[in-house]
């Protein structure tokens, strides 16, 4: 009988963490290992998988979480699966949702969920479901005939809203449909000498009794009679994923469908039959796991089953979503707070039964920081103001469509007001007073930076000479804790409590255009009235507050627009520089969970920057409580055999920005950095193998290709920051088996350097240039480090720029080695990697700093040999 070690009780920064060195260890026979999850393994796991799965286990049956630290061939997919499996069958969650900002990953966890399932043959299989966002969802998205050139977002919610409104139950509009038609299940009104179709009930809604107002709000006949009216229309139907729809390839119009199509007054547009079916049947989705052999739905096993029964693909997932025992998303379905509305409001599938598995976990303090940021348009800020205005000439008796009753506009306005303490039409004016004055603010800001930045940009936007670039306006000194000019300009030309009032304002203003009939409006005031309250509101070091000034050239007719409108989109924007806090926030809500990654440590680091330290009570190491969560940490090295691989620190000078000088070819012109560092790079790329070059920017690794690509004999490849085609396109290339040799030029702070697998004959070496820091010169960056050092009593450079770009090296070096027969070596070519050398980021480098030894660069070349020979 194999005994596997139990985890012992880790504390959050009291407690050293566990640590596993393998080294090429043999599988443990399921067989002898004396544990109920034993069986839920695919294969017969190394030890460290058993190890991992029981500190799992050990940890989150306190509803604890477990920071779990594994080098590549770790295994730590299944580790998690397998334990969250085993919890589940234990009762102790009712699901498992593991998140990733890797499509790659997302496929690993779907890949081994299903390998579980399909070994598990004496228990009921896994139900696992993978959730996507709507533009692989979607049927119009899919196929590209989504109306109008909006994005995928609001043209979906523009065609739901339409469809909404022909389903009501209490919708007025009369479908071109036959009492005898949709299975007999039309009705004509019950009252006396009405012959107008009631569809699910016994009365139209002009003779309907309030017995009915405790109903659904849709009538799923009427639900049902649209979707017959489109199947019957004319025209090629609608296919993807391999199967056909019942409509039509574009979305259907209410002038398809209505007896007078006239009277639909703002109802009127494009509507969407298949998230109309979803509501025929009642919101019952006619397939359930089993449509996907080994009970894991995808995307395109949801959008095949789906669409092939006229059914919208996104409402059965979300649907489904609470009857899963696994879900597999990205970051966005349990950080973005717009996301969880799917998630959460919706399907009710993140709280305290959730158990959480964050893969890639590095990756979330910055991930979640871009979530948590917002930004408001100066197109919102005018729209708003319109909003604001209309809502005014309602309240004043003069709005409304040509011919409608004035005074009966105004007495709905003033109900729906009376509902919103304090807003009447002074307030609505000052509204609207003080979004001029934003407008103007940020005119103004935007025409002093070009006037700063490009003396003459009218005259080189016109030649077409003008830079193409974006630019930052910083609204306070980023490197201090204090309010921003805007926000107290403001308070001069207004009373300083206008941010709170706006929230009121904008959801006011709604709300009448919501309650009001004669308007196709989609009203933006509550959103932009929440952004405003936010920024007048929230904290001045947590968020940093600038305008962002976009190059977006454009054709502009509107006077009323400041010039540089024409090469320019200017927002508002709120930067959360430190997440911790709605981190915190999450985990404390759910059941508990793994985070996990081949770079965490430094442990006590990423407790405190993720907000973990906020949950574990750490002062007398008991045992967590309602309010507590209990945080282990475990490490796993590489567990394939060292004989296989090469580990070096090349002695080269620091790849600084003032070393380095400027990204010249001619050797001569280099500087002595810059020279050494070309010298190493050609004796790299001449190694044996395809080669990843990883150099600290994409402005780098463009000198790199152009200099190695007239003196190295192999195909120099260079990977851009491009769209995910072209970077999926270059990487085919580079993969090629064709019996050539590569060399792949990109940033470690690039794309290819996480989360792309380089298995087999993909890669022989992996070479880091330098440490790869973020630009410090930034203003965000700036506010940033300002907010670490307010917030830890470490310094700000070192928890928000060295230790994450020590974590980007190492997991660009972690791309060659992946499997137990594979060769290759990894090299960073910087001295600081060295114990020994100023500014040594050595203790960074975790359980990958006992593999490295230091080689001097003449000695490289041999090195090379050597180990190749």
């Amino acid at each position: 009988m194999c005994v596997v070690p139990r985890a012992s009780s880790l504390w959050s920064v009291t407690q050293e963490p566990h640590v596993v060195s393998n080294t090429g260890e043999r599988t443990v026979s399921r067989r002898s290992i004396d544990a109920a999850w034993a069986d839920l393994f695919p294969f017969d796991p190394y030890p460290q998988q058993t190890d991992g799965v029981e500190h799992v286990l050990s940890v989150c049956r306190d509803r604890g979480y477990q920071l779990l630290e594994g080098a590549c061939g770790t295994g730590k997919t299944l580790i998690a699966l397998v334990a969250g499996a085993q919890l589940i069958e234990e009762e102790r969650v009712d699901r498992v949702m593991a998140v990733t900002p890797v499509k790659q990953q997302l496929k690993q966890f779907v890949t081994d969920l299903e390998a579980i399932n399909e070994h598990r043959t004496e228990r009921d299989p896994i139900d696992g479901l993978v959730m996507v966002g709507k533009r692989d969802m979607l049927p119009y998205a899919r196929v590209g005939t989504l109306p109008g050139e909006d994005g995928v977002q609001a043209a979906s919610s523009e065609l739901h809203e339409t469809t909404a409104a022909l389903i009501r139950r209490d919708a007025t509009h009369e479908l071109a449909v036959q009492p005898g038609d949709v299975n007999g299940r039309i009705n004509v009104c019950s009252a006396p000498d009405c012959d107008r179709l009631s569809y699910a009930s016994d009365a139209c809604p002009d003779h309907r009794d309030d017995r009915e107002t405790d109903a659904s709000w849709y009538d799923p006949v009427r639900a049902a009679a649209l979707c017959h009216l489109a199947s019957s229309l004319d025209g090629p139907r609608l296919e993807t994923a391999g199967v056909n729809a019942p409509y039509p390839e574009s979305p259907p119009h209410t002038r398809d469908v209505l007896v007078n199509p006239e009277t639909a007054g703002p109802d009127t547009g494009h509507f969407d039959p298949f998230y109309a079916r979803f509501f025929a049947n009642e919101e019952w989705v006619p397939f359930g796991f089993s449509e996907a052999e080994t009970n894991v739905l995808d995307s395109e096993t949801i959008v095949r089953a789906a669409v092939s029964r006229g059914m919208c693909p996104h409402e059965a997932m979300a649907s489904l979503m609470g009857a899963a025992d696994v879900l597999v998303g990205n970051y966005n379905h349990a950080f973005d707070p717009v996301t969880r509305q799917l998630t959460d409001e919706k399907a009710g599938v993140l709280d305290s039964g959730t158990m959480l598995v964050v893969d890639e976990a590095h990756m979330l303090e910055e991930r979640v920081r871009d979530l948590l940021s917002e930004t408001l348009g100066m197109h919102s800020l005018r729209t708003a103001h319109k909003d604001i205005a209309l809502a005014r000439e309602y309240l004043s008796g003069t709005g409304g469509e040509p011919g409608a009753d004035p005074s009966a506009h105004r007495r709905e306005a003033q109900s729906v007001l009376a509902e919103f303490n304090g807003v009447d039409q002074t307030s609505l004016r000052a509204g609207q007073e003080f979004i001029e004055w934003l407008l103007r603010a940020m005119s103004e800001e935007v025409s002093e930076l070009l006037r700063e930045e490009h003396a003459d940009w009218q005259r080189q936007f016109r030649e077409g000479s003008l830079p193409e670039v974006d630019h930052e306006i910083p609204l306070r000194d980023p490197q201090a804790v204090e309010s921003d000019r805007l926000t107290d300009a403001a308070s001069e030309a207004f009373d300083g409590g206008i941010w709170r009032e706006m929230k009121t304002v904008g959801a006011a203003v709604a709300a009448v255009h919501d309650n009001d009939s004669q308007t196709d409006r989609s009203p933006v005031a509550a959103g932009v009235g929440q952004f405003l309250n936010q920024w007048g509101t929230v904290d001045t070091g947590t968020y940093f507050r600038e305008i962002e000034v976009e190059y977006a050239p454009k054709p502009v007719e509107d006077t009323t627009l400041p010039d540089w409108a024409t090469a320019y989109n200017g927002a508002l924007s709120l930067y959360n520089c430190i997440p911790r806090d709605p981190l915190a926030g999450v985990f404390s809500d759910l059941a508990g969970g793994v985070l996990m990654s081949a770079t965490l440590e430094p442990f006590d680091v990423y407790r405190q920057v993720s907000g973990l330290d906020r949950l574990a009570d750490a002062s007398d190491g008991t045992d967590a409580t309602d309010d507590t969560h209990r945080v282990a940490t475990t490490s796993y090295g590489l567990s394939f055999p060292p004989e296989n691989r090469a580990s070096w620190v090349v002695d080269l000078p620091p790849f600084t920005y003032r070393n380095r000088g400027a990204p010249v070819t001619d050797y001569e012109e280099m500087t002595g950095a810059r020279q050494a560092h070309a010298g190493a790079l050609v004796t790299v790329a001449r190694s044996p193998g395809n080669v990843l070059l990883c150099l600290p920017s994409y402005a780098e690794a463009e000198w790199a290709v152009e200099y190695l690509t007239d003196i190295v004999s192999k195909p120099v490849l260079r990977d851009r920051s491009t769209e995910s085609d072209a970077t999926d396109a270059m990487l085919d290339q580079f993969f090629q088996n064709d019996g050539t040799d590569r060399v792949l030029v990109t940033s470690a702070r690039g794309t290819v350097t996480e989360g792309v697998d380089y298995k087999g004959h993909r890669l022989h070496t992996a070479a880091v240039v330098g440490v790869p820091y973020a630009n410090t010169a930034n203003p965000r960056m700036k506010a940033v480090m300002n907010a670490y050092d307010q917030e830890f009593d470490a310094g700000g450079f070192e928890y928000a720029v060295q230790i994450p770009a020590v974590r980007k090296a190492r997991q660009a070096i972690g791309r060659v080695l992946r499997g137990h027969d594979e060769v290759g070596t990894r090299l960073l070519l910087d001295r600081r990697y060295h114990s020994g050398a100023p500014r040594s980021v050595a203790a960074l480098l975790s359980t990958d700093r006992t593999e490295f030894s230091t080689v001097s660069p003449d000695m490289l070349d041999f090195a090379l040999d050597q180990f190749w020979s």
